[in-house]
């Protein structure tokens, strides 16, 4: 661990139009190579911050003030072209419901070849197909699963490619928002040491978003709690 943290929140607040403040001066630091874990009962205000350090807050008639630094960069000053530029580059998200990842009638390879071709439009089929099927092995996702929908797979398989998805262009920062709910342990666990293998592999810092204090500490090297 180094001593400039990777992501840096400082006494941040978020506020709803409808009313209510689930994020009341919020301070902590996540580290690079480091596994943190926020953990909060529900309506604690876990997602609400997943939300404002993707920079989603206004779509959902929220405003924050405070700071969000990712790296030397404050992310609540950022343009929305800056923000762009940031978001899944540098920090991806998985969500708690993987099938927000996808597009019901697009089949996984077809969803990752239009994150490819979002980055690179020039990209051949050749050089998609070897990325998507690299992303499959490296969460153990059997390739053949790249030709199906959503609604074929399994909960593990769907969260395993909303990983994929996730990690698509190399992200610095991973976020898993309650990534593994919903479940069963097994399967749990099973995605949980996939992250593990990734976050070495690709050498990422992940936050991560649990009400679950024992997972939190299995998982994680530190833990923030939210009131």
């Amino acid at each position: 661990m180094t001593d400039a943290p990777l992501l840096e929140v400082r006494n941040l607040s978020v506020e709803y139009r409808c009313g209510g403040r689930p994020v009341d001066r919020l301070s902590f630091s996540l580290f690079p190579s480091e596994i943190l874990c926020l953990r909060g009962r529900s309506g604690a205000g876990k997602s609400t911050v997943v939300n404002a350090i993707m920079g989603l807050l206004p779509a959902l008639g929220a405003r924050a003030w405070g700071q969000i630094f990712y790296r030397d960069t404050d992310l609540l000053s950022c343009s929305p072209r800056e923000l762009s530029a940031v978001r899944w580059s540098e920090i991806a998200l998985v969500p708690q419901s993987s099938m927000n990842s996808f597009n019901p009638v697009y089949t996984l390879r077809r969803t990752l070849r239009e994150m490819l071709r979002l980055r690179d439009r020039r990209i051949s089929d050749a050089a998609c197909r070897l990325r998507e099927e690299e992303l499959a092995d490296l969460v153990h996702l059997d390739r053949r699963l790249l030709d199906q929908y959503p609604h074929e797979l399994s909960g593990g398989m769907k969260q395993r490619a909303a990983i994929a998805l996730a990690v698509i262009y190399h992200p610095r920062l991973l976020i898993l928002d309650e990534a593994t709910t919903g479940l069963d342990i097994k399967i749990q666990a099973d995605v949980l040491g996939t992250i593990l293998q990734l976050k070495r592999r690709e050498d990422m810092t992940i936050l991560f978003i649990s009400h679950d204090r024992e997972l939190g500490d299995q998982f994680c090297d530190r833990r923030v709690e939210l009131p």
